[in-house]
Parts: structure tokens; C-alpha cells; sequence
């Protein structure tokens, strides 16, 4: 979606961020909405299933995000899905990324420029 492939690296570009790697992530991603539907977006809780990050780590076994911790899953979803639900009431606004902060948050407000 960032458009993010390592193309300078042959081996990366195929075993990471190949077709295989797109799947698996699509994968996971569609498993983790659906327990989000399941469990009402995440709202009021401060956790996930112990059972879905473990099915989270069978997904990924072999692949370069093995080496994220499991509480790393845990904020990733519950950040993501604080997001998704903002966007949801407010119908519009900004999603920030830090990278190097590892955060995402909502911003209200349209792009005025």
C-alpha cells in the first residue's frame, strides 16, 4: 500500500515483499478485521485475544515480521482499529504515521491547500 518494496535487494524483494509475502499479508489483515467485527472494533478494550496473536504468529512464521513482539501486534491493532473507528464517526480527517515513533493517531480536519 506504501509502496515500500526493497527492489535494490533481490532475495528481500521476492521472499519479503513478493506476491507470497502480499497474500500473507492480506490474509492476516482480513483475519484481524474480522475478529475486530467480532469483537465491536476493539472499543473499551485494552487488549486482544491472546489466541489471535498467536494465530497472528503462525501467519508470519518465516517471514521478516516474525521478529515483532507480540505486544507490538497487540498496539498495532488496537491503534489501527482507534483509527479506523475516529474515521468511521467523523467520515473524515487525516491518519498519522510515525514510523520511527511506531505510532498512529487520527487527526480531525480536510486538507484546506
Amino acid at each position: 500500500m506504501l509502496h515500500l518494496k526493497r527492489k535494490s535487494d533481490a532475495e528481500l524483494d521476492e521472499n519479503q515483499d513478493g506476491a507470497r509475502a502480499i497474500l500473507i499479508e492480506e490474509g492476516v489483515a482480513t483475519f484481524i478485521f474480522g475478529r475486530g467485527l467480532d469483537r465491536q472494533l476493539f472499543e473499551g478494550l485494552d487488549h486482544v485475544d491472546y489466541d489471535l496473536l498467536k494465530s497472528i504468529q503462525e501467519f508470519i512464521r518465516g517471514y521478516e515480521v516474525t521478529r515483532c513482539a507480540l505486544w507490538q501486534w497487540e498496539k498495532a491493532i488496537l491503534d489501527g482499529f482507534a483509527v479506523f473507528r475516529a474515521l468511521k464517526a467523523h467520515r473524515q480527517g487525516y491518519v498519522v504515521a510515525d514510523f520511527d515513533g511506531h505510532t498512529l493517531e487520527f487527526r480531525e480536519g480536510l486538507d484546506e491547500g
